[in-house]
């Protein structure tokens, strides 16, 4: 069966492409996806090239780009596919037509109406241009209506498409992104020494939309007996070393048990190496949908600190998996931080928690094949057209 896949590469859209390619590129082990023959569409941020992409209101608009992008990439394409993938929605605002005579699925982690209310975390807000956005809504409504099935990577996110956009519920599948379990499920309790410090650790490429900053003002409010027995450990690409060194200057007290990273892939055996020697996973995110940081995390077996945004506390669930605390409030987390670095049992039984939910509701061994069950039912249904 010949499958197209437009996939957004934008922000944590990298990883899932990636690890849905992985499950592609094994698929002899698992009958679902046997005999898939795919023709992948990569639309990054920044890689278009071309004319078109000159356009006034195309050069400036992510959504226009990039569904162009994918709308140029599948075209040749269009007589021998079988199917057809497009994540997120924001590839296939251009492809109605398309998803009329080749039977399509869209996913997505949020639906636009949900990233307008995030927006001003991820540095975007609808373009005030009335008739911009009354387009943009028109052309997500379209694609929704023209694709066989959506696949939402959380109940939050369903809720939204048959609240906001009005698709009927059967229409819509709950598929959370895969974690490759046997990569990360061996970490979490590594055989902790007595007395060796506690490791928090943080991971975040946008180091202020992801909460790094509040984490820093909470790290400086814990009592410094607890920080001189606890290591915080930071992932990051945004925060600088001169903002760093500028911190430390400030005072090297409350930053001398702080490391920074830079730098490190995702999936790489260093980042995993982080989650494998680290205690307790912090992540007081400000705007978020579903960040696969977190999902890695609790596969390896660590208990959470998180907010209350997007499908967090639906994955994380306050007292299972984790702790889930309310959005840019310092208190909260600094009392987050000192319950669990001073109680080790707790943050064994959410750890052992953690890993067990990951297992069961992220597991790209079963979430993979699952979505491309999707896609392959869809592509084996009969075309019919849509007015």
């Amino acid at each position: 069966m010949n499958l197209g896949f437009a996939l957004e590469y934008s922000l944590g859209h990298r990883t899932h492409a990636q690890n849905l390619k992985t499950a592609l590129s094994s698929r002899p082990t698992e009958i679902r996806l046997a005999g898939i023959k795919p023709t992948y569409v990569d639309v990054s941020f920044d890689g278009m090239k071309g004319a078109w992409t000159r356009l006034p209101g195309i050069r400036s608009n992510w959504s226009l780009r990039a569904s162009l992008g994918a709308f140029l990439g599948l075209r040749p394409h269009t007589r021998r596919l079988d199917g057809a993938l497009f994540h997120t929605q924001v590839t296939s605002l251009l492809s109605s037509g398309f998803m009329r005579r080749v039977p399509s699925v869209i996913s997505l982690d949020a639906t636009p109406i949900q990233y307008d209310a995030l927006g001003a975390f991820y540095g975007h807000a609808p373009s005030g241009n009335a008739r911009l956005e009354a387009l943009k809504k028109a052309l997500n409504n379209r694609a929704f209506e023209a694709a066989r099935s959506l696949v939402t990577w959380s109940e939050w996110a369903k809720a939204s498409l048959i609240d906001d956009y009005g698709i009927p519920p059967e229409k819509v599948v709950v598929i959370p992104p895969g974690i490759d379990i046997a990569r990360w499920g061996q970490v979490g309790d590594s055989g902790r020494k007595a007395g060796a410090p506690v490791r928090l650790l943080f991971v975040g490429g946008d180091f202020e939309r992801k909460g790094g900053s509040l984490l820093l003002r909470a790290w400086k409010m814990l009592p410094a007996a607890l920080r001189r027995s606890a290591e915080l450990h930071i992932v990051t690409k945004t925060w600088t070393e001169s903002q760093e060194q500028e911190r430390r200057q400030e005072s090297p007290e409350d930053f001398a048990t702080v490391f920074v990273h830079r730098g490190l892939q995702p999936n790489s055996a260093e980042l995993r190496d982080l989650y494998r020697n680290a205690d307790l996973f912090v992540f007081p995110t400000q705007g978020d949908c579903l960040p696969l940081a977190v999902l890695e995390a609790m596969a390896s077996g660590l208990p959470v600190i998180t907010t209350s945004v997007g499908a967090l506390p639906e994955a994380v669930q306050h007292g299972q998996a984790g702790w889930v605390i309310p959005v840019d409030d310092c208190t909260s987390l600094t009392s987050a931080i000192e319950a669990l670095v001073s109680d080790e049992a707790l943050r064994r039984t959410l750890g052992k928690q953690a890993g067990e939910t990951a297992r069961a509701r992220f597991d790209a061994k079963r979430n993979y094949p699952a979505l491309m069950e999707v896609v392959t039912q869809a592509a084996s249904s009969p075309v019919h057209q849509h007015h």
